[in-house]
């Protein structure tokens, strides 16, 4: 059963980052591609959900929710439910690829511009060298492409596709293609990787 802290009705996980990774590692065993969702809400996440019907909903239905700013962490104070752990979106990110390296996890990532993924993919070989990155796609594309791209990541069947298009942007393309997505866990990656 999840350990919820609620902040203005958006749900968060009270976890520290050990437990987000035997969490994710659940998810992907028991997911047979199913596309189960995490999110990293911070406090800027929160007031956006707040005029954002769409986004709030999103962000309520993932499968799991990082604590990930300092905001949240204070907000649960505040109510008496503190959490046990600030888990940034860069610390989960690489969690994430510490543990996949370990279990023989593939990934898949996807955003930035230009050569931004390949740069990222790059990066994370020299930290973790064992880990599996089947494939990357930059995030800017049209509509047109969307299901090329769509069709490269199930081709590939990344345990993990990690999204980096910005917020709100990258948990709405997650969740509005997530029954197509033949992915594990998509997760947004902070930033550009």
């Amino acid at each position: 059963m999840r350990n919820i802290v609620r902040i203005l009705g958006i749900n968060i996980d009270n976890i520290d980052i050990n437990e987000a990774g035997e969490i994710t590692k659940k998810l992907i065993e028991n997911s047979n591609k199913r596309c189960e969702i995490v999110v990293a809400p911070n406090t800027e996440f929160i007031m956006m959900a707040q005029k954002d019907e769409e986004f709030y909903n999103i962000l309520n239905e993932a499968s799991l929710a990082t604590p990930d700013s300092v905001g949240v962490i204070i907000a649960g104070k505040i109510q008496k439910k503190p959490f046990k752990q600030r888990i940034p979106g860069q610390a989960y990110f690489r969690k994430i690829l510490e543990v996949g390296e370990k279990e023989g996890w593939t990934f898949y990532f996807l955003g930035g511009k230009g050569d931004v993924p390949k740069l990222a993919s790059e990066n994370v070989k020299k930290i973790y060298p064992n880990v599996n990155i089947v494939g990357y796609h930059e995030g800017y594309f049209d509509k047109d492409s969307e299901s090329k791209v769509i069709d490269e990541i199930n081709s590939l069947k990344p345990n993990v596709l990690f999204v980096a298009m910005g917020a709100p942007l990258q948990e709405k393309w997650i969740y509005k293609n997530r029954s197509r997505l033949k992915v594990d866990i998509a997760a947004r990656s902070r930033g550009n990787f």
